[in-house]
């Protein structure tokens, strides 16, 4: 279900997810990667949407471009289509071209005023990122001893990433065209790795990445 903006979708204490897809899709070409469609005719955040509706997280926020925008109507329905079994809202970054922090910025406000005990940062064009990675990460999380659960494979730091709600503010505080990554350079911050999968450094943000992903054909890992 689609909640209207300000009411509250999940319970204190929880581990909810906020999907980034804001950007302006600038380097894939004419068409929006986010409604670029695999072999199966699902759309690339609609792929995203299902790997997080599988998972533990309690609600879900999408952060979409402002409503003027000619593709936003089209993802709007893809949330609403896609979201029918999970607490959802959508929020609009009217920022979106100062960069990805003023679209993280939209979703952390969100996930204060749900009081979430944690908030899972995902990026709308990872759709190959499936919920036994996202539990995984949430797993790791609920032991409570970790400020971030940062998922690798082979040793290097992908996405999604889930914060504490002690780093929220800090979060709040980035700019330009940058995440939670420059965060992770202070010595303070607890971290915690837990081992994924490929799926967690692949994006599909170019006309060849995205022909890539025209072919690939939805399996059950969701």
């Amino acid at each position: 279900m689609v909640t209207s903006k300000g009411e509250s979708v999940t319970d204190a204490g929880s581990v909810v997810a906020i999907v980034l897809a804001a950007g302006r899709s600038s380097r894939s070409g004419a068409q929006h990667k986010l409604l670029a469609k695999d072999a199966n005719g699902q759309t690339m955040l609609a792929r995203t949407l299902a790997g997080l509706c599988a998972s533990q997280v309690s609600a879900l926020c999408v952060v979409l471009p402002p409503l003027a925008r000619e593709t936003s109507a089209a993802l709007q329905a893809i949330v609403q289509k896609s979201c029918s079994g999970k607490p959802t809202e959508i929020r609009i970054s009217n920022a979106a071209d100062e960069g990805l922090s003023a679209s993280l910025k939209v979703g952390i406000a969100w996930a204060m005023e749900q009081q979430a005990a944690g908030c899972l940062v995902s990026l709308g064009d990872m759709p190959l990122v499936g919920s036994l990675v996202i539990d995984a990460l949430i797993n790791r999380f609920r032991q409570g001893d970790a400020d971030v659960v940062l998922p690798q494979w082979l040793g290097q730091v992908g996405n999604p990433v889930l914060w504490k709600e002690g780093c929220f503010v800090a979060l709040q505080t980035l700019t330009g065209d940058r995440g939670g990554k420059a965060l992770l350079a202070q010595p303070s911050l607890r971290k915690a790795r837990v081992a994924a999968d490929p799926s967690v450094l692949m994006d599909f943000d170019t006309p060849d990445a995205l022909l890539e992903f025209a072919h690939m054909r939805t399996t059950g890992n969701i």
